[in-house]
């Protein structure tokens, strides 16, 4: 299993693999303790084979261990959820932004091992994961004390996710208790602030999907 060592002595990252489940779970209980099923489907998805894009296929679960064996931290990310139960996407449609955008769903770290920097390896390393499979773009869910965390790291923090379907046309989605991080992985992927919407709109994430120059929301559609 291929190793990636960090710039933080003592630490390397890896694919997780079965073996690292009880591990990974006593992490990810830290997480959202007031949710004891809130990544249940965690252990089963750590069986699936290892094979690419990601790690495992269309999801990315990296493990920080330390030289002794120890698990540390682990980071998970994939599909947005979301992206299938938009009424505004057909099932193809989803589909298709599912390959470009991903979203990291979960870092934990050991508490005693916190503060060291081992997450900001693990989302780096996801950055660059993400990027050579080919995603145009990367989220996560992000409170309001970790957004100038996410902001050194290159993320923009937003209200909404906008995502550009056409010149003059544009999916939204919203979380109801935190805002979104999102970070471009390409030249073709931008941001473009839209007049009439307090967020940009990520711009270009799909072929011939750039918003058009110009455009503004009048509060019911795009116009230009």
């Amino acid at each position: 299993m291929a190793t990636n060592r960090t710039r933080l002595p003592g630490i390397t990252l890896r694919d997780a693999a079965p073996s690292d489940a009880d591990a990974v779970m006593r992490l990810l209980a830290d997480v959202n303790p007031d949710d004891p099923n809130a990544f249940e489907d965690v252990r089963p998805n750590l069986s699936l084979p290892q094979e690419g894009p990601l790690s495992h296929f269309r999801a990315l679960m990296i493990v920080a261990e330390s030289d002794e064996g120890k698990t540390l931290g682990v980071l998970l990310g994939g599909a947005p959820l979301w992206l299938f139960d938009h009424p505004g996407l057909d099932v193809p449609l989803a589909h298709l932004l599912a390959e470009r955008i991903a979203i990291i769903t979960a870092v934990a770290v050991d508490p005693d091992q916190r503060g060291r920097g081992i997450g900001a390896e693990l989302i780096r390393h996801s950055v660059r994961r993400f990027t050579r499979a080919g995603y145009g773009l990367l989220t996560l869910n992000c409170f309001p004390e970790l957004e100038s965390y996410y902001q050194g790291l290159g993320f923009s923090i937003m209200n909404d996710l906008n995502v550009a379907l056409g010149p003059l046309n544009a999916v939204g989605h919203r979380w109801g208790d935190t805002r979104v991080a999102a970070r471009p992985l390409d030249r073709y992927t931008t941001f473009v602030d839209v007049p009439g919407l307090p967020s940009p709109v990520v711009s270009g994430v799909l072929p011939n999907t750039r918003m058009a120059r110009g455009a503004y929301f009048d509060g019911e559609q795009f116009c230009a």
